[in-house]
């Protein structure tokens, strides 16, 4: 059984754990603006609920918007991030139980679209990979190591089974074809398709990006936080195709 960090249960990580981001964004599948649990029983330490919407311009801990952090009794900290204004259930020094719900999901701080930012703190204050809590196990009491290894990019959080890949994106590139063209942003680091292809000198207007998306089979684009995401990760892996 895994352990779901939203009341929906139809976990998508959009953003993955990595050097430069660590922590993982998660979205309901259905995309709904879906309630956030805790992850474990603790003590909630923060609690910043006045935010009323996104800053991309934000620094320090403004860029986590309305935010909720809570001392687990496991020594982690569990900080949950960018919740929808006035959402917040729980209030400083209250003690919550495993599955209680802090919040709503929501775009506040410096956040493209609505998520939940979900860092992990170790006892030690390492960030480490959150995967590691929502794959803990009921009636296990630690994880080894070997499960925060090899995360994909994109995986459903499904309610009977361990974290499965979504199925790739089919890219359609043909090692045949030396005439096409890729745009490649391998060094960006943040989560904006806009200011992504704004960095390699690429127009970034809504229409472009519907070429862009139809001509690397991303359909029926409308520029939802999840097809910009797919976008994205093709950019940053130099599989673009340029139009």
């Amino acid at each position: 059984m895994v352990t779901h960090v939203l009341e929906s249960m139809n976990e998508i990580i959009t953003n993955e754990y990595d050097t430069n981001h660590k922590a993982l964004d998660i979205v309901a599948s259905d995309r709904s603006e879906t309630n956030i649990l805790a992850l474990e029983n603790g003590t909630v330490t923060t609690v910043v609920n006045h935010i009323k919407g996104p800053n991309h311009k934000s620094k320090g801990l403004d860029t986590y918007g309305n935010y909720v952090k809570i001392k687990q009794n496991n020594g982690k900290t569990a900080l949950y991030a960018h919740m929808k204004y006035d959402s917040i259930k729980v209030s400083k020094g209250q003690y919550v139980e495993k599955g209680s719900v802090i919040g709503t999901i929501g775009e506040t701080g410096n956040a493209y679209g609505k998520h939940l930012h979900l860092e992990i703190h170790a006892s030690d204050n390492i960030k480490e990979n959150p995967i590691i809590s929502l794959n803990t196990q009921v009636n296990e009491n630690r994880v080894t190591e070997k499960q925060n290894e090899n995360i994909p990019t994109s995986q459903n959080l499904n309610q009977n089974n361990h974290t499965k890949q979504i199925p790739k994106q089919e890219e359609n590139i043909s090692s045949s074809n030396t005439q096409t063209e890729y745009l490649n942003a391998n060094n960006y680091k943040h989560g904006s398709i806009v200011d992504a292809l704004k960095s390699i000198g690429i127009n970034s207007s809504y229409s472009y990006r519907k070429k862009l998306a139809q001509a690397n089979n991303i359909k029926n684009y409308h520029g939802s936080y999840f097809q910009n995401i797919q976008m994205l990760n093709l950019l940053k892996q130099g599989k673009l195709k340029k139009v």
